[in-house]
């Protein structure tokens, strides 16, 4: 379906067609370093659901960018403060490269929790991915992630611990991985782990208190996105090793990308959903 750009970088280059009067309105807060990369990582993904989305990027006006010029980001992305006053059906929060720091150490901190106050009254449902899952997991309900020893790199096949609307039709789910920590065991009774891999943890979680879903990786990775951080991390000498259930004939294969676009189709349908509720 149709992807309607707001905003954004890709927005200088995208143009908006559609007559279609019924779109769900996503917030997508990019907290990733290379924002271009990463919104046509989701304009991708979205645009294969079977809804039409418009898209609005903002981005944490307290953090200064080391790879995209502030001023190209000032001109197209919002901020908090512009978009005080919208509603939107639903809100994406991307991962970011800040795992190993204390989430008070990150310098967008205040912001963040700001953006957790504000989405209570103008976001119907929200999905933390990655980072953005630590955090929105600490920020609701005060669990702490745990640094690994090594990164967890590589496409992980979870199983389906409970049916939900979310869940429905996946027997298994695939999920890049690339994160310095986890979250360990759940006890927390608002807190549902809906899929988990022995090794990766909990991978997706939702709340019916919060309206969220966290996920701990990255459902919008391209096929060559893990193939490009490896090398990434080998040019700035970190340790790392080759990403796990990714090659086939040394050759990445893209396992996740079906898999990844039903559970985004089944969550604009439920943003559809509350649309429906509100208008009724």
């Amino acid at each position: 379906m149709t992807v309607i750009l707001n905003n954004g970088l890709m927005a200088l280059q995208h143009v908006n067609a559609t007559t279609s009067k019924h779109f769900v309105k996503v917030l997508v807060v990019n907290l990733m370093p290379n924002k271009l990369e990463t919104e046509r990582q989701f304009v991708h993904l979205l645009s294969h659901l079977s809804v039409d989305v418009a898209v609005t990027f903002l981005r944490m006006s307290s953090h200064r960018s080391k790879h995209t010029d502030e001023r190209l980001l000032a001109q197209n992305y919002a901020s908090l403060s512009s978009i005080y006053h919208q509603h939107f059906d639903g809100m994406i929060v991307t991962g970011a490269p800040v795992e190993e720091m204390a989430f008070e150490k990150v310098d967008y901190w205040a912001e963040f929790q700001a953006l957790m106050d504000w989405r209570k009254q103008h976001v119907s449902q929200s999905i933390f991915e990655c980072w953005a899952a630590q955090a929105g997991v600490y920020a609701d309900f005060g669990i702490q992630k745990q640094v690994t020893n090594a990164k967890l790199f590589g496409v992980y096949r979870c199983r389906i611990n409970q049916r939900t609307e979310l869940t429905a039709g996946l027997d298994r789910l695939s999920m890049p991985q690339s994160r310095h920590a986890t979250l360990g065991a759940i006890n927390n009774p608002a807190l549902r782990v809906v899929a988990s891999d022995p090794e990766a943890g909990p991978v997706v979680l939702t709340s019916a208190s919060t309206h969220s879903t966290y996920i701990s990786g990255h459902p919008e990775y391209e096929t060559k996105t893990l193939f490009n951080e490896f090398h990434r991390d080998q040019e700035k000498g970190l340790p790392i090793q080759l990403p796990k259930n990714y090659f086939s004939a040394a050759v990445p294969v893209n396992t996740w990308q079906s898999d990844s676009i039903h559970l985004y189709n089944n969550w604009v349908h439920q943003l559809t959903r509350d649309q429906a509720g509100i208008i009724s």
